[in-house]
């Protein structure tokens, strides 16, 4: 600690450098034990309120937009939150990094509330995608920000265990939340449900959490701005030259613009050979051209640095967050409809079938970083996970189909999801354990930015496969007549068909859902190649040697002056 006192005291031509803050604002060891668990307790509070109202949406939203008769479009609502996510990011980690974490909680906490207000009030499925805009921008913060206080206060051999700690209220919610979601929304066996009072709830759960996390916050980073380790303040023009404003511009432009046209082609006459669609497309990709010349030309502050690139083991931890990311938004974005017609249940008992996958994730994960801390090792569960995740998205090939068992389907999804959590802790501690401390809260910005870009993609996959594969696989099945645009969205009106042309339309969803599953195991190969490279990490090392953090905070300063 001596030696990183003197450096980040060291005067340059007369000049203090800048404080690291945030070592200095959520260093562990300027809080006792006790503060420091007043802390993680409020953090727990938090993540077990968050994960309550999470997998209550996630229930619910499938009925609640087949409400504004837009279940096709449902897959437009996570690209809209990823792509926020993407571009938001960046600022969050560099405005906490200078005006304090407590603050920028503060603000995305703000934004989180105001967006589940505008979704619960809205009549409309633009209004409610203006919801999901304002919700973006305050969860962005929210789960970025939480994530970095983790890695900030936690040392590397016990990170996995305290990520996969806050993740883990989600195996209780999946269940706790599953009896309310036919009596607030499925009107058919329940007359006075009304899916506002969804938002009624989950509005005031998001409060109680907020304050849950914000208070013990703001006391610890008043006690420590007393012991004068307070962040400089800065100019706007500062902020927005260290935030890459430019490149996270291109970010949102070229996501949007190449993800979108992907699920809305279809709302067009003539399709992909529309001209709207096409100069989207290509301008969004354009935009990524840019982005890449722009971060590798131009800027010294990008927002995704070389050098975490460069780092083998890095790279490999951040490519299989991404691709695990997009097998799971791709899988499941319309999972829960399909369960819902092939096998004539109710969105809550469908959810409920479906959640096998999520409950072994979560359990895995922390079963995982347990493993990790016994072993002191990531890459073999890195692999073992990324193997048998391949494998059991094979299984759900067979077990999707609508003969299929509930118990073939129950078992595939486990297999799947205990696998998937397997890896994903194993690559989100490597990653923060192959660079130095300096750049932590940069690779989880970057870790965010990936996740929301993976999720974006496997959302607009999924999207393309249902606009643009499902009419074709209901012309070729479907031999009576139908209305192709009911078929697609609306439940109600697919239950009311003669049992012949419902059997066809449930094989064409049938056909779409092979389709994303197919696509989901071939990505999960480019996954496993990444990983080759990977090195050890050593997780008994909180982080790499003080000389190496020496040598980036010697990089950040030239970068400065030039």
């Amino acid at each position: 600690m001596g030696a990183e006192n003197d450096t980040n005291n060291l005067e340059v031509k007369g000049e203090v450098t800048e404080p690291q803050p945030p070592s200095k604002i959520l260093d562990r060891s300027l809080f006792t034990r006790r503060q420091y668990m007043f802390l993680v307790v409020g953090v727990m509070i938090q993540a077990f309120v968050y994960s309550f109202e999470v997998n209550l949406m996630y229930n619910c939203q499938s009925k609640i937009v087949a409400n504004f008769n837009s279940s096709s479009l449902i897959s437009v609502l996570p690209v809209i939150l990823q792509t926020l996510s993407a571009a938001l990011v960046p600022f969050y980690t560099k405005v906490s990094d200078v005006v304090g974490r407590a603050q920028s909680l503060t603000f995305a906490m703000v934004f989180y509330l105001i967006g589940y207000t505008i979704q619960g009030t809205s009549n409309s499925f633009l209004q409610y995608a203006l919801g999901q805009i304002a919700y973006g921008i305050g969860s962005t913060g929210m789960l970025t920000l939480t994530q970095v206080l983790i890695a900030d206060t936690t040392r590397l051999i016990n990170r996995g265990i305290l990520f996969a700690l806050w993740d883990l209220p989600s195996a209780i919610n999946v269940f706790t939340t599953q009896p309310l979601t036919d009596p607030l929304t499925d009107v058919a066996s329940h007359p006075n449900a009304n899916w506002r009072n969804v938002y009624a709830i989950v509005g005031s759960l998001a409060l109680v959490g907020s304050i849950a996390l914000l208070v013990p916050l703001w006391y610890l980073q008043k006690k420590t701005e007393k012991k004068g380790y307070k962040a400089p303040r800065r100019s706007i023009g500062w902020l927005l030259h260290e935030y890459d404003a430019i490149g996270a511009l291109l970010i949102t432009a070229g996501m949007s613009l190449t993800l979108l046209p992907l699920i809305l082609a279809n709302s067009y006459e003539r399709n992909w050979k529309d001209a709207r669609i096409l100069s989207m497309f290509c301008t969004g990709v354009v935009c990524l051209a840019l982005l890449v010349f722009w971060e590798a030309k131009f800027t010294n502050k990008p927002i995704m640095p070389m050098r975490i690139w460069a780092n083998s083991t890095c790279f490999g931890g951040l490519v299989v967050g991404f691709f695990m990311t997009v097998m799971a938004a791709m899988n499941w974005q319309y999972y829960t409809l399909y369960l819902v017609i092939s096998r004539d249940l109710t969105f809550g008992r469908a959810l409920l079938l479906e959640r096998g996958y999520q409950v072994a994730y979560l359990v895995f994960q922390l079963f995982t970083g347990f493993l990790m801390r016994r072993f002191n090792t990531c890459r073999p569960f890195i692999w073992a996970g990324i193997v048998v995740h391949t494998a059991g998205i094979g299984m759900m090939i067979p077990a999707r189909k609508p003969t299929s068992s509930d118990a073939f389907v129950v078992i595939s999804q486990t297999i799947v999801g205990a696998a998937g959590g397997m890896a994903n802790i194993a690559s989100s501690v490597a990653v923060t354990g192959a660079v130095a401390r300096k750049d932590v809260s940069t690779v989880i910005g970057v870790t965010q930015i990936l996740g929301s870009f993976g999720s974006a993609f496997g959302g607009a996959l999924a999207g393309g496969v249902w606009t643009q594969y499902l009419p074709s696989r209901l012309e070729r099945h479907v031999t009576g007549p139908y209305d192709e645009y009911q078929a697609m969205n609306n439940p109600v009106y697919i239950s009311s068909l003669d049992s012949t042309t419902k059997g066809q339309i449930i094989e064409a969803y049938s056909d779409s859902q092979m389709l994303m599953s197919i696509i989901s195991m071939s990505l999960a190969v480019f996954a496993c190649l990444c990983t080759i490279a990977m090195r050890h990490v050593d997780l008994r090392n909180n982080h790499l040697m003080e000389e190496q953090d020496m040598e980036v905070e010697v990089e950040g300063e030239k970068e400065e002056k030039n």
